[in-house]
């Protein structure tokens, strides 16, 4: 591998809500990382395509910070890998960014289900063996060429407990970079969550990684919950961890960027000010790096990848990866979106058992948090109608009954369509879900979208607000409005 990246500095991942800070303190962010999936949309029409605005793309183009993108939709670790569909917005985003290199996650999120191929909720991770390894490394190199960009997978987080059959953390991931000649993004986070839950140490990863393919760094904040540490971006890097990073940093001679990372939905409880201190923390880590030319390389122990002998047989317990695959369809997805047999005749541990368990809570979580923001007056109505204990039964059981969905807009239009098969005896609740799903609509489409309503809307959304049920004094049969986005919503009665 020749290429060594530029060193753009310490940075964080871009959020819209931060845009004022990021052009107002561009002295102590100097790098801005966009996740460009994050900022697409999906319309609303059967196999359609993300995209991206045009317009706030050239805005991102104006930030003063140097720029890098991670792929968040695309992931790099499975026999399902889409190269071809989201690759190439994504490719004309990072060209016209500027950003140097770009990076993915080496993980699992579309399995072959009963109806084809379909997201499973949540990002798996990938079975670590030879196997595994050459598979991510074949989609590292297709993935490189398509986007013409120097590529780094990040090393990724792990809730299952290890295997004998599998390669140990540090060995897989030195594995994939040297199969696929490509760099490391490491995440630093994801590897203390593994540590702290129970897979390898930090020290040992790094003990078998090539550090010279590590071209940028990642921090964020862990949580404790569902009886694991999880990688939840919830708020500040824990001291501990800086401090892991002052001793690891200084060795990796291709830094090129560090990166803090927070959850969107932490952010109003996180705070510009806390913020501002933790750049202030990378800013002091970065200080430490110096350029490759300055420094004696660290002596590392030469890795390959473990071949078994040509006669021996395969490890009984030992998953190809279609196996692996199958086994997380059947864990992931509703029954009627199951594959009909699960292909795999490994027995699971108890330990397997409740990391998918966790895993399937994660999703879950990840599914009602994008009901919750995307039709909030919606589910506002729900609590006040049903109650907390009632809305979150409802929840479950449109969870079991339906497939996830791999944007937000999608898994809203779901359960509405869900709660328009399941009636249920909310005063207003038919006006309010429609109403939300058709500027979710015209947001995604682009187009104006009239829709017919028995309720005064500005009367509903005055109730719920004040947390009571909808009265008769709300309804106005025959009510049609015409709703549009472009780039904030308009609204207007037609009749």
């Amino acid at each position: 591998m020749t290429y060594q990246p530029p060193r753009l500095g310490p940075g964080a991942m871009y959020l819209r809500s931060l845009d004022k800070l990021f052009r107002s303190h561009a002295d102590l962010i100097q790098v801005a990382e966009i996740e460009p999936q994050s900022l697409w949309t999906k319309p609303t029409a059967p196999g359609s395509l993300p995209r991206g605005s045009p317009v706030e793309l050239r805005h991102l183009r104006s930030l003063p910070q140097s720029v890098l993108t991670h792929g968040v939709g695309c992931p790099i670790g499975g026999t399902i890998c889409d190269q071809q569909r989201q690759v190439p917005q994504f490719r004309a985003w990072t060209e016209e960014l500027s950003a140097p290199w770009t990076s993915e996650h080496l993980s699992i999120f579309h399995v072959r289900g009963a109806h084809g191929e379909q997201p499973c909720g949540f990002l798996m991770p990938p079975v670590q063996t030879e196997a595994g390894a050459l598979l991510a490394a074949a989609n590292i190199r297709r993935r490189a060429a398509a986007l013409d960009k120097p590529f780094a997978f990040e090393t990724g987080v792990n809730y299952f407990a290890p295997r004998p059959s599998e390669m140990p953390d540090g060995d897989f991931f030195a594995a994939v970079a040297e199969a696929a000649d490509c760099g490391i993004l490491l995440d630093l986070t994801n590897l203390w969550a593994n540590q702290k839950n129970g897979r390898a140490t930090i020290h040992d990863v790094l003990a078998r990684l090539p550090l010279e393919r590590v071209w940028e760094v990642h921090l964020a904040g862990l949580e404790f919950a569902y009886g694991h540490w999880l990688d939840a971006h919830s708020n500040g890097v824990d001291d501990e961890l800086v401090d892991m990073a002052a001793e690891i940093i200084p060795d990796l001679l291709n830094l090129g960027a560090i990166i803090f990372e927070i959850a969107p939905d932490r952010l109003e409880r996180f705070g510009a000010k806390e913020f501002l201190l933790q750049m202030d923390k990378l800013n002091r880590l970065w200080s430490e790096t110096r350029p490759s030319s300055h420094r004696e390389s660290p002596v590392r122990p030469s890795l390959s990848v473990p071949r078994a002998p040509e006669e021996a047989a395969p490890a009984r317990d030992e998953w190809a990866p279609e196996e692996w695959e199958r086994l997380i369809a059947h864990r992931m997805l509703p029954p009627r979106d199951r594959p009909s047999n699960n292909g795999v005749h490994v027995r699971l541990t108890a330990s397997d058992d409740r990391a998918f368990a966790l895993y399937a809570e994660l999703a879950a979580s990840f599914r009602r948090g994008a009901v919750a923001e995307l039709l909030e007056n919606t589910t506002r109505l729900l609590l006040i109608g049903m109650g907390e204990a009632e809305l979150r039964a409802l929840m479950d059981r449109y969870i079991a009954a339906t497939a996830p969905a791999a944007f937000p807009t999608d898994e809203a239009l779901s359960f509405r369509r869900f709660l328009e098969a399941n009636a249920l005896p909310v005063p207003g609740l038919e006006d309010i879900s429609k109403f939300e799903s058709a500027l979710i609509a015209a947001t995604a489409d682009g187009d104006p979208i009239q829709v017919e309503l028995s309720n005064n809307i500005e009367a509903l959304l005055a109730a719920i607000a004040t947390g009571r049920l909808p009265g008769p004094e709300t309804q106005r049969p025959g009510t049609v409005l015409e709703i549009a986005v472009d780039p904030v919503p308009v609204i207007r009665a037609i009749q």
